[in-house]
């Protein structure tokens, strides 16, 4: 009975290191993650938008401050147009950890229409980060370090 056990821990272990543990490529396209995240963030959904966040991140920022604080400076303007441009393997730190780990560049056009404005394309990217099979994101260096400090991020 125990080398049944022991051959089952060997077969576990050998498919963590395999790549079906927490670095494991998820199935979700990544721009369409970012998508997702990019209509919440916008649509004042801070608290769907957390749940997806870097398990770092959610170390550090409660999900009560994060929403709290995001709800003082909401993102402006209405998301009329959302373009992946590029979607390239890129390996990125994580704010507050120093390594550099697997991630994903996605880099990504939106048009917004604000109020008084002609609506004008912004290209950004993102990098979004494997965990447990599924995309997670960051919150940005000095939101992060602010959020850290116990403080709100400025606006």
């Amino acid at each position: 009975m125990q080398r049944t056990a022991l051959a089952a821990l060997g077969a576990l272990l050998l498919l963590v290191a395999l790549g079906c543990g927490a670095d494991a490529k998820p199935e979700q396209d990544p721009g369409d993650f970012v998508q997702s995240l990019v209509s919440d963030l916008y649509q004042g959904d801070t608290a769907d938008a957390w749940e997806h966040l870097h398990p770092l991140h959610k170390e550090k920022v409660s999900r009560a401050r994060y929403i709290a604080c995001e709800r003082l400076e909401p993102l402006e303007g209405d998301l009329r147009r959302f373009e992946v441009v590029e979607v390239a393997d890129a390996p990125s730190t994580v704010p507050g950890s120093a390594d550099a780990v697997d991630s994903t560049a996605v880099t990504f056009r939106v048009t917004l229409a604000l109020p008084g404005l002609t609506p004008q394309p912004v290209t950004h990217t993102a990098h979004v980060f494997p965990v447990d099979g599924r995309w997670t994101w960051v919150i940005g260096p000095d939101d992060f370090a602010a959020y850290a400090a116990g403080a709100c991020p400025a606006g």
